[in-house]
């Protein structure tokens, strides 16, 4: 194998690395967070199949709020690459909500995380990324919101820190039917957008959602389209 094709795989296997660290960082189907919460003594599972011409991954996001406006998640995923083979991300966070959203009224939180992969590689022996998260909804009527993140991610397999940011909308095109679009990226490492519906099956309860994006100025071949499912329980916990 000639190395510059090599030196081109290594390239191509961090960045899909960095590219499944930073989303997942936010909850699905939007990469930018809202500053909501599951309600309280209530729980909530986020699972999502996503494509790319190169890998296929498959999340599960199980979250609780046990109270104290705070919900802790901790899940993770499968996925296989054609570079890098098959892998394990695993994610822990917890979301404090000081500000929640009302009509005409500003919601703000922060969350905290940490993800780490499994195995580690020679890529990345240094396997645990730390991030922070401040997500900041706008409502603007009618079940429109826009959604505002601004954080910062420390890569310990880089030995760098860098700044992290999100901007997106939610437009409800029917009672049951949610358009989304956003864009969102990381400091030195492009930027990416999203499109998409959410479907509520049981209002509520139960979504699902499709979505579509790519980093801009990339081909086609880099795009990558997803499926998920959100379950929402009601109150339950002691």
């Amino acid at each position: 194998m000639p190395p510059f094709k090599s030196l081109r795989q290594m390239a191509l296997a961090f960045g899909v690395a960095l590219l499944c660290m930073a989303e997942a960082q936010a909850a699905r189907p939007m990469s930018t967070d809202d500053a909501n919460i599951v309600d309280e003594k209530s729980c909530q599972l986020e699972a999502w199949v996503k494509t790319t011409h190169t890998s296929l991954e498959r999340w599960a996001l199980p979250g609780c709020n046990f109270g104290g406006e705070m919900e802790w998640t901790l899940g993770g995923n499968s996925q296989a690459e054609d570079v890098v083979g098959h892998t394990q991300y695993w994610v822990g966070q917890v979301k404090k909500r000081w500000l929640p959203v009302g009509e005409g009224r500003v919601g703000v939180s922060t969350t905290v995380g940490v993800t780490s992969m499994r195995p580690a590689s020679a890529l990345r022996p240094s396997d645990k990324d730390y991030y922070l998260n401040v997500p900041v909804t706008v409502p603007f009527g009618a079940d429109r919101f826009l959604h505002v993140n601004a954080g910062w991610v420390q890569h310990q397999s880089l030995g760098v820190s860098r700044t992290t940011w999100g901007l997106g909308g939610e437009f409800p095109l029917s009672a049951k039917v949610i358009a989304i679009a956003e864009t969102f990226g990381e400091q030195d490492a492009g930027r990416r957008y999203q499109l998409g519906l959410r479907v509520w099956l049981v209002p509520q309860r139960v979504q699902v959602d499709t979505t579509y994006g790519n980093q801009v100025g990339m081909p086609e071949q880099m795009r990558w389209i997803s499926v998920g499912l959100r379950l929402l329980t009601p109150a339950f916990l002691p």
